[in-house]
């Protein structure tokens, strides 16, 4: 009896798990569909031929599931000439990891939804014509190491919630109409930031000082923005620094004191690397070229 009742009971739960799993596949489904249906440029039909409803998401082009649950770990869409807006039903996609839809014809708004994919990874949508601002939400994505939107048409202030989002590796917000300042913390929270990148916007004010205790930081791309003052002498601190690119500002005072100290590799050199006002010539300086 006791048997048969814990037997009867592993049924009920093995059936309880086989009909959320389904639902929730319905939802990937649902959600992939949804965001189709918002494609109005398909020149290669890749999609209009391949997602559809009689064929396993898991099978669609673009699309990666976890083998364990079959739900759709990535989506990717890269270079397939598709264009259209981003269906809002993107959200629903809940293991979501990785989001890469760059070099195609995108247009308007990034759904704020997005926020709502917690286990996101990396989120690659350069070289499109996204407009509008970067979504807030992005700032909830607490397990993102990665996200790149240059490119594109977007404007508004860079979210300071992003840079509080502790696994970035890798932003890239270059060629933007972005503006406001950067956060005086910047770095505070980034202890594995390796590129930052967000040159060509419209970003003011001074160059953040706490950059400096972005210890793991390779590259860093400020050029072609609005920064005044002088450089922060806590730059000298990125001692793993490979390319630093700072030209197309406002920026003022001397340099050398502030970079002699890097240990930068020894066949290392920085091209381009600040057009200062009234600024001391260190042309002779080993560590600079000058254009």
């Amino acid at each position: 009896m006791e048997q048969n009742m814990i037997f009867t009971l592993l049924s009920m739960l093995c059936l309880h798990i086989n009909i959320v799993a389904s639902l929730k596949s319905s939802t990937n489904k649902y959600a992939l569909l949804a965001f189709k249906s918002q494609i109005t440029s398909d020149p290669n039909n890749i999609l209009a031929k391949n997602w559809s409803q009689g064929t396993p998401i898991c099978n669609w082009v673009g699309i990666t599931c976890g083998s364990r649950h079959q739900r759709v770990r990535k989506l990717n869409l890269a270079d397939m000439g598709v264009g259209g807006t981003i269906a809002n039903e993107i959200g629903e996609l809940s293991f979501l990891r990785s989001l890469i839809i760059s070099n195609n014809n995108f247009l308007g708004f990034i759904p704020d939804e997005i926020g709502n994919l917690s286990q996101l990874r990396e989120i690659e949508m350069q070289d499109n014509e996204l407009n509008g601002p970067i979504p807030t939400s992005f700032g909830f994505l607490e397990n993102l190491h990665k996200i790149n939107l240059s490119h594109n048409r977007l404007y508004g202030e860079v979210p300071n919630r992003i840079f509080n989002l502790s696994f970035f590796m890798a932003i890239d917000l270059k060629n933007n109409s972005l503006s406001g300042s950067l956060p005086t913390n910047i770095c505070n929270n980034l202890p594995n930031m390796e590129r930052l990148r967000i040159s060509c916007n419209r970003i003011s004010g001074n160059i953040p000082p706490s950059l400096g205790t972005c210890r793991e930081l390779q590259l860093l791309s400020l050029a072609y923005n609005n920064f005044s003052g002088s450089i922060p002498m806590e730059i000298r601190n990125l001692s793993k620094l490979q390319s630093l690119y700072l030209e197309g500002n406002n920026l003022i005072g001397l340099f050398k004191v502030v970079f002699i100290y890097i240990n930068l590799p020894k066949h290392n050199v920085f091209q381009k690397i600040v057009k200062l006002k009234n600024i001391v010539n260190h042309s002779h300086h080993r560590y600079f070229i000058h254009s």
